[in-house]
């Protein structure tokens, strides 16, 4: 339960918390930061939690943290309270996704470690947030894209809707092509995913043409045992020739009937056979 009584504790007992989901916080903040609380202190005390070292971890408050640190204070306004690892991990969450100043990717990946860590389903994570299921879910999606996009999107400050754009293309490549593009004529969201439909239709358009190849050869391939089965005269064989379309392969099927005198061969080389085995 959280104590209500502020305590000023030393910043050098203060470290971060390992689960702190944001990863980067930008220089001309904290200075802004900094510059407001030389001016009028620190308004809204940290929330740490005490540990068996006697020190303290920031479950709330990284950010004045850190600018008070740069501000050059000793010690700052500090609410204690208990929290296990879990909880830890929830509050620190919480806190920057109540601010909204937390990127939508450092957010996905807070979701994914809180599940992973503490095996909590997706949609029990949700209820605890008091979030819809499918904004986690479409959150996470967004960590589908490689390592080195992801690092493209924050780069550039491209919004979660340009993460979703190139999440239609399930071509890594492509999406590099695009990315690269989108950054280099600064497309909006609307350019962007107007880029990704034309990728998919000119791929799309591709797959068919090699389908169409594809077909054609095959019916090559037909019409030259066709051929040959014509130029041997099979047919006054009593030869047949069947082909069937199983919708995932072409099936041909020659049939050739032998004559009295290959017939008679193999019923000679049946004897000799039954023969051997005999003796």
């Amino acid at each position: 339960m959280l104590r209500r009584k502020i305590t000023e504790v030393l910043v050098e007992q203060i470290h971060a918390n390992r689960q702190q989901p944001r990863k980067h916080f930008e220089k001309m903040q904290l200075e802004e930061l900094r510059d407001s609380i030389c001016q009028f202190g620190i308004l809204q005390p940290l929330i740490l939690r005490r540990e068996e070292d006697g020190s303290y971890m920031i479950l709330a408050g990284e950010r004045r943290f850190r600018a008070a640190v740069m501000a050059g204070l000793t010690k700052v306004p500090a609410l204690v309270r208990e929290a296990s690892e879990e909880e830890a991990g929830m509050i620190a969450l919480v806190e920057n996704i109540q601010r909204e100043n937390l990127g939508y990717i450092e957010e996905a990946k807070a979701y994914q470690t809180l599940m992973e860590t503490y095996s909590i389903p997706q949609q029990e994570l949700a209820r605890k947030l008091g979030k819809n299921q499918s904004t986690i879910s479409n959150k996470i999606r967004i960590l589908n894209l490689p390592e080195d996009i992801q690092h493209l999107l924050v780069e550039h400050r491209l919004t979660e809707r340009h993460a979703r754009a190139l999440l239609k293309l399930d071509d890594d490549e492509m999406r590099r092509q695009v990315i690269e593009k989108v950054i280099r004529h600064q497309f909006n969201v609307r350019q962007t995913e107007k880029l990704v439909e034309e990728c998919l239709v000119r791929r799309e358009k591709l797959e068919r043409e090699k389908k169409k190849i594809m077909r054609i050869s095959c019916k090559l391939y037909i019409n030259t045992l066709k051929k040959t089965f014509n130029e041997m005269n099979l047919l006054s064989r009593g030869a047949t020739f069947r082909q069937e379309d199983t919708g995932e392969s072409y099936v041909v099927k020659i049939t050739i009937p032998k004559i009295p005198e290959e017939q008679e061969c193999s019923m000679e080389k049946q004897n000799d056979i039954m023969v051997a085995s005999g003796q």
